[in-house]
């Protein structure tokens, strides 16, 4: 059975081998679309009035600095915007959707990378199937969010058993949103301490994104997700040769 660094080492030969510009082009196209996204629900929000007006010294509290009244009453002229819990609610549920039609395109081109041919504009694929994508993002972070309050092991186990997601539904497009969840975990059965041991090999890059404020990432996203395509083939292929 291949380890993390077997995978690893599968992903990065594919990526040397034509995947890098278009990998690094595609996962560019996302990081932009995610950022715009950011920008105009953040706009919404306050237009809708779920971005509430508090006074600094009430902000400050809040976070967990002593104010004395003195100092409230200096700070009470001002206010700073809070999101609300509807604000809260409103941009996990949008983004979740959103995120869910980037994500399908991420799949589908670090596939392609893994399969050879990619183009960069298959980052855009998930605006074929807006519904169906946007409803597999909502599902799952429904999911996770529901075993998660449970406690946190449940929650990273239903991370993992629902990781697949996007890569069947990239295979399988006519699929509906629930049976790609199902399958994966299905795929997943006795496979998630593997996946997990190839997230823990990319620590060290996670690191290096977090030092260099996430300039690193613009290389590490489109390396992660061919790790995890790679990852999703290795399934396919013991699936398909009757293993577990």
């Amino acid at each position: 059975m291949p380890s993390a660094y077997d995978i690893r080492s599968s992903a990065w030969k594919k990526i040397k081998e034509g995947g890098l510009l278009p990998a690094l082009a595609g996962f560019a196209i996302l990081f932009l679309l995610g950022t715009l996204a950011d920008v105009v629900l953040s706009r919404v929000g306050v237009k809708l009035g779920l971005i509430a007006e508090i006074p600094l010294d009430e902000f400050m509290q809040l976070l967990g600095f002593y104010v004395d009244d003195e100092m409230a009453k200096g700070l009470a002229k001002y206010t700073v915007p809070y999101p609300t819990y509807g604000y809260m609610a409103f941009i996990v549920g949008v983004q979740a959707m959103w995120n869910g039609i980037l994500s399908f395109g991420g799949a589908v081109l670090s596939i392609s990378v893994m399969r050879g041919g990619p183009t960069a504009f298959q980052a855009m694929s998930g605006f074929r199937w807006p519904f169906r994508t946007a409803v597999l993002g909502a599902l799952r972070t429904l999911l996770i969010a529901f075993w998660s309050l449970l406690l946190i092991i449940p929650g990273f186990y239903a991370a993992y058993s629902y990781r697949m997601a996007f890569y069947l539904l990239a295979d399988h497009p006519d699929w509906s949103s629930w049976k790609a969840l199902q399958e994966s975990k299905r795929l997943m059965y006795g496979h998630r301490w593997r996946l997990a041991c190839l997230d823990a090999s990319f620590i060290g890059w996670f690191l290096l994104v977090g030092v260099t404020q996430g300039l690193a990432g613009i290389f590490v996203a489109p390396y992660y997700a061919t790790a995890n395509a790679a990852f999703y083939e290795d399934l396919l292929d013991r699936t398909a040769d009757g293993e577990a």
